[in-house]
């Protein structure tokens, strides 16, 4: 079945980028009352509920924090090859230039 086809014409027929952020939100959102629903009913205390959720996010934000680091060694890395490749380059012209 094409579930873009099937929401598009429960949404009117309407095809253009609106509709779509409006599914996209509507996913979202969904997912996020589920998830609520879903802590509400746990079968763990609500105290259990709050350290798991606290070590969760300090999780997700060891891996954004990782990540970001990541990054940032990959592009001064790459920055430094760029600036040794210029050099080179401007040592081989000005040493053709002396000759």
């Amino acid at each position: 079945m094409n579930y873009r086809k099937a929401i598009s014409s429960r949404l009117g027929g309407k095809t253009s980028h609106s509709s779509t952020a409006a599914v996209a939100l509507a996913l979202v959102g969904g997912i996020a009352v589920g998830a609520i629903i879903s802590l509400l009913f746990a079968p763990q205390s609500g105290e259990e509920t709050r350290h798991l959720i606290a070590d969760k996010t300090k999780g997700l934000a060891d891996g954004v924090k990782d990540r970001f680091r990541t990054a940032k060694d990959k592009m001064q890395q790459h920055a430094e090859d760029i600036s040794d490749h210029v050099k080179d380059k401007y040592n081989s012209v000005k040493n053709g230039a002396q000759s």
